[in-house]
């Protein structure tokens, strides 16, 4: 029987070179991402097992993005504390607060290759899948273990394979997508099995929009995201990549899925979709949230916070207003997504709107700062997660929506579909 994405990485990076869904297998890690949680839970770990070497400063990435700038005191302790770790040992890669959010610097830096088994101390470090990597979040002691010696164990996850066909049209987006799969799925639905995403729609996605879907794999429960590199993530790598460009891994055609689903976005008729609270498996088209009054209108995170993302966002809201009932606020993925957006006036085209527009990091998304919700507040957000106080009061509520419907709704201050905002 031939062998899924997943189990060919994996078992590319055992001792015995195989391994096959269902079994626990040690593996070598190629790449580590940690970020505030090193500082807080990570180095008490390291310091309880008394280790004092790290096992390789050039594959270990470390970031503060998740409270950048430190907006209380116990934020810049543990920002305080990750500078000392990164002095004390030499790190090589280091993103302070000023870089921007861990998944997007991370896929910036050219360190991420096709191929490739890395671990995040982050549950959407799968992510780095758009590329062909197999990628996961541990948890603090996993980490603290792969930072002294390289190495970590996995159970070999068995894997769905998700075929997609047709257009995602303007002002369709692979968030739509994601969230359609994800209620079709469930929260649950995915436990601890790799997705694999295929057809001719992914094939013709742009990096940023395949990122979206991977990201949003862990929300179905899913070990990991896998799709294998397209042309556009073939170039990314290599204008980012310094010398070697990874190895592309393809499933055979005899590899065993736990299932196969088939979409054709022209006969499901896929329109824009928003999931409702309290989780991002609530999702429906959005003409079942239309006229929802919001406070918020949210674009950024992890998940939809990249050039693209903004793109379209400046498109729908280019010569109109946010409603005077709302308030937007923008927060680009990283440095780079901001000065390319200022450099293409969509930063202007945003504050010109009555956008707010912040610096890169993870505080609104996490109910951190930079956008945190009162109490009966209602946001639609391009963010991840809408559970109970995610961003902000336990009594607020977030719908999940692409930067599309985010834009159109910020200037009707209601959830709108944005395929009427466009043509307005």
């Amino acid at each position: 029987m031939g062998k899924t994405m997943a189990e060919k990485i994996i078992g590319s990076h055992t001792e015995e070179g195989e391994a096959s869904a269902g079994d626990t297998v040690e593996v070598s890690v190629d790449l580590l991402m940690v970020h505030e949680v090193l500082g807080a839970r990570i180095m008490p770990v390291l310091d309880e097992m008394e280790v004092d070497h790290v096992w390789d400063r050039s594959r270990i990435f470390v970031v503060n993005d998740h409270w950048a700038p430190a907006p209380d005191v116990r934020s810049a302790e543990i920002h305080r504390r990750n500078r000392e770790f990164v002095r004390r040992y030499g790190i090589d890669h280091f993103c302070d607060v000023d870089c921007g959010i861990c998944h997007q610097v991370l896929l910036e830096s050219g360190l991420i290759r096709p191929g490739d088994l890395v671990i995040g101390s982050d549950s959407h470090s799968t992510s780095y899948g758009a590329l062909g990597a197999f990628s996961t979040g541990l948890a603090a002691t996993d980490c603290a273990i792969i930072i002294a010696t390289g190495q970590t164990w996995l159970r070999v996850p068995e894997t769905i394979r998700i075929d997609v066909e047709g257009e995602l049209s303007p002002p369709l987006m692979s968030k739509d997508l994601i969230l359609r799969l994800i209620a079709d799925l469930g929260n649950d639905g995915a436990n601890y099995r790799s997705i694999e995403f295929h057809g001719e729609t992914v094939e013709r996605m742009s990096v940023e929009s395949r990122v979206t879907m991977c990201n949003m794999a862990i929300e179905a429960g899913a070990k990991s995201g896998l799709m294998t590199p397209n042309n556009a993530a073939r170039e990314w790598v290599r204008s980012r990549a310094e010398g070697d460009v990874g190895v592309e891994v393809l499933p055979d055609r005899d590899a065993e899925y736990v299932d196969t689903l088939h979409y054709d976005l022209e006969s499901i008729g896929l329109e824009p979709y928003v999931a409702a609270p309290p989780s991002p498996a609530s999702g429906r088209p959005v003409s079942e949230f239309e006229g929802i009054k919001i406070d918020q209108a949210f674009l950024g995170s992890c998940t939809n916070g990249r050039l693209e993302d903004l793109r379209i966002a400046a498109r729908m809201m280019r010569g109109k207003r946010v409603h005077p009932g709302a308030r937007m606020i923008v927060t680009p993925a990283s440095r780079e997504v901001y000065m390319n957006a200022l450099r293409e006036g969509i930063i202007q085209t945003l504050m010109e709107a009555g956008a707010i527009v912040t610096n890169s990091t993870c505080g609104a998304c996490v109910g951190g700062h930079l956008g945190v919700l009162g109490e009966g507040e209602v946001c639609i957000s391009s963010t991840n997660r809408n559970f109970p106080g995610r961003m902000g009061h336990r009594e607020a509520q977030i719908y999940l929506a692409s930067p599309a419907t985010v834009a159109a709704s910020a200037v009707r201050g209601e959830i709108t579909d944005p395929r009427e905002e466009m043509t307005r």
